[in-house]
């Protein structure tokens, strides 16, 4: 019988498939998951909007948020986090 190598199987939860080197990568990892957690419906056109970027390819937006290596990956991150932040203190008003 041929070995072969046990890959465990993403949740279907679990979009980003990227495996951490290092514990800076670790942070973002988590920073990502704590982001995807916070989003709410439409924030990737607001993303698109502040990436400046037409609606009809916000889909794009959210392919450069889940992968990691994209360039504009850090654009996207960043932008949700405004959208995010923005929420927020429009909640606490």
């Amino acid at each position: 019988m041929r070995e072969t190598v046990k890959t465990k199987k993403a949740s279907n939860n679990q979009k980003i498939f990227f495996t951490p080197q290092n514990e800076e990568e670790k942070e973002h990892l988590n920073k990502l998951y704590d982001l995807l957690s916070q989003k709410r419906r439409g924030d990737w056109g607001l993303v698109a909007e502040i990436m400046e970027i037409p609606k009809e390819r916000q889909q794009s937006v959210e392919k450069a948020f889940l992968r990691v290596y994209s360039k504009n990956h850090f654009k996207a991150v960043k932008a949700l986090e405004e959208v995010i932040d923005n929420r927020k203190k429009l909640l606490k008003q």
